[in-house]
């Protein structure tokens, strides 16, 4: 073989071996999201698979090299590799499937593309890794420089990684997709292999390689139950699916991301620029907490993270005359903004740019500053949640200015929601805390200069019903809380990542019936649960219930609304069947009792797919670790 020949093969399977790295991740995105636990876990296993070639490379370099056995390894993977994508999607929908609750699956997420990683790419990559050993062993049997030999696949494997991290992020990705990327790997796998022997290799590669795109799935990821795929993308970022939801009166129209699950990154009702309740509509109030009751002069916004036009539509009905500058990172979602979730939006411009950076360098000043910028579905990227980032937020703003933060969390000691409004605090002074009914999610604010005066909302007049019984929920000071002191974040020490790990992972711990061993008589307590209840004050109505001296049919009724409500469905159903067994049978407790055992279902089958997934991985990773202690042994020994 010519070390020319050699050079090429080893380039062409660096690039094959990086590229497949880099798009794994957007391969199994669509099914497992694009977290840093998916990225380490597809790093770790390919890894393991490279050093597990290398060694076993070395072996049988040892005992025979020669084109034909190259050739051998690189069609076995290139085949292997040109599979993946077949098997990727429905192996995804088996590991995770669609109905699983987003906020219950993260370790079926982690347990499930661990699994999915290794037995889709640990093959071909361990062949793959095989076949340097042989390249140099068969270069110095024929000219016996060992070192010449070694150097030119080292060097030659690595310009040729180098070329493929680049190219799979930013030419073969956003052209030719995830799919399309791995079957161009997959190519150069045959290409190198015919480099080495022709003919059967290019038997192979000339079958199968023209079939391939017959037998995968029509798109990535199929719409969840009751959905109607409209569109899907695969964006340079992340992967956009846009579904309507049968049935749906007014019609819904979601974007989603990643994996999506129960979640979406934006959402419209047909004839209207609200969203029902979601928590879009709650950021509206910005303006005039920032106007002390009355629209700002000349009010400009500024929203980062553009949710496919969710604030602009809101804005644009609420304040017409105002102006929003919208930047958003993925130009793919502004795009599909554009075409399926269409209103009016104020003037200003759309800005496709990193959040942080637009921030760090505008000397535009706003009135109002909307932060709705996630990554990776369920996560707020730390860069955007430091105290570094709130400062330039401050410096944006004008005197009296709002920030409004929208945050995931269902309770006021969720560790995100601490943290968040302690760094907004650093910065701000002081940071307030709104929680959004019936949703899991929380509405963060901060003022520059100035005291946060909600009951201004109060003297708000406006012939709007919908926001009309926004600033009638937004108005009451008790909706609103300063919460516990947190970690202060900053760009130093971006842990933010495992608070919102906090979040999402917990709810497994055996639930226990609510302590009912007060002195109050039940009909005093239940007014005033009632009352509290209905201000927002969900925590402090549930320890009222504590104070009631008996445990009746009702209070224990109450009692599971208000854990339900706190997103404890385990908890809410304890009571609602304590309060039937006490003889509660109102047609609402039984109503609610169908819906928390549903929710509990959930969680429970999110629960019993991160054991199975977990099981599966831990298999395929002790087969993986045990073929290494195999290989160290034998090392060893041929060593001594």
């Amino acid at each position: 073989m010519k070390h020319s020949t050699a050079a090429a093969v080893a380039g062409l399977i660096g690039f094959a071996v990086m590229g497949l790295e880099v798009t794994a991740v957007r391969l199994l995105a669509p099914h497992f999201g694009d977290t840093a636990y998916v990225w380490t876990n597809v790093i770790g296993v390919i890894l393991v698979a490279l050093a597990l070639g290398a060694f076993f490379g070395g072996i049988m370099a040892d005992k025979t090299a020669g084109p034909g056995r190259i050739a051998a390894l690189l069609v076995i993977a290139g085949a292997l590799t040109a599979l993946a994508p077949v098997v990727a999607s429905p192996l995804g929908a088996w590991l995770v499937p669609s109905d699983l609750l987003l906020d219950s699956a993260m370790s079926a997420l982690v347990l499930g593309s661990l699994a999915a990683t290794t037995l889709l790419f640990a093959p071909p990559v361990a062949l793959v890794a095989c076949v340097s050993p042989v390249l140099i062993t068969l270069l110095a049997r024929q000219d016996g420089k060992v070192g010449r030999a070694a150097g030119l696949v080292s060097c030659a494997a690595t310009v040729g990684s180098l070329v493929g991290t680049f190219a799979a992020t930013h030419l073969l990705v956003p052209n030719l997709g995830s799919r399309g990327t791995v079957w161009a790997c997959a190519g150069c796998l045959f290409a190198a292999a015919l480099l080495c022997r022709a003919r059967a290799s290019g038997v192979v590669a000339l079958v199968l390689l023209p079939v391939l795109p017959f037998l995968v799935p029509e798109h990535l990821k199929e719409a969840g139950p009751g959905e109607r795929l409209l569109a899907e993308v695969e964006s340079s970022y992340q992967y956009l699916q846009v579904v309507e939801i049968e049935g749906s009166d007014p019609l819904q129209t979601n974007l989603k991301i990643n994996e999506g699950l129960d979640s979406f990154h934006s959402v419209a009702y047909a004839g209207t620029a609200y969203t029902r309740g979601s928590y879009y509509d709650y950021h509206v109030v910005a303006p005039l907490l920032a106007g002390d009751g009355a629209v700002p002069d000349g009010l400009r916004v500024l929203s980062l993270g553009e949710a496919a036009g969710s604030f602009g539509r809101l804005f644009g009905h609420v304040y017409p005359e105002s102006s929003m500058d919208r930047v958003e990172i993925d130009p793919a979602v502004t795009a599909l903004g554009a075409d399926f979730f269409p209103g009016a939006r104020p003037v200003g411009d759309e800005i496709a740019m990193d959040a942080r950076i637009f921030v760090d360098n505008t000397d535009v000043d706003y009135h109002v500053v909307l932060v709705d910028a996630y990554e990776h579905q369920i996560y707020i990227p730390s860069h955007l949640a430091s105290v570094e980032f709130f400062t330039g937020i401050a410096g944006v703003l004008h005197d009296g200015g709002i920030v409004s933060v929208n945050c995931g969390g269902s309770r006021f000691d969720d560790p995100v929601v601490r943290a968040l409004c302690s760094t907004m605090a650093a910065v701000f002074g002081e940071a307030h805390a709104f929680r959004v009914p019936r949703s899991r999610n929380f509405v963060l604010m901060a003022r520059k200069e100035g005291s946060f005066a909600p009951g201004v909302l109060a003297d708000v007049s406006t012939d709007d019903p919908e926001l009309a019984a926004i600033l009638g929920q937004m108005s009451s000071e008790d909706a609103w809380r300063v919460p516990a002191r947190g970690a202060v974040l900053s760009d130093d020490r971006p842990y933010l990542d495992q608070l919102q790990e906090e979040f999402y992972s917990r709810g497994r711990e055996q639930p226990v019936l609510l302590p009912i061993r007060g002195s109050r008589p039940v009909d005093q307590v239940l007014r005033d649960v009632a009352d509290l209840r209905g201000r927002g004050r969900i925590e402090d109505a549930l320890a009222m219930v504590r104070t009631a001296a008996d445990a009746t049919a009702l209070a224990r009724y109450h009692a599971g609304d208000l854990r339900w409500m706190l997103r404890d469905p385990a908890g809410a159903l304890l009571e609602y069947e304590e309060s039937q067994r006490l003889g509660g049978d109102w047609p609402v407790l039984a109503g609610n009792i169908v819906g928390a055992r549903e929710e509990l279902d959930g969680r429970t089958k999110a629960w019993e797919v991160a054991t199975r997934n977990g099981w599966l991985a831990l298999v395929l990773v002790v087969v993986l670790l045990g073929a290494a202690v195999v290989a160290g042994r034998r090392l060893v020994v041929s060593a001594a």
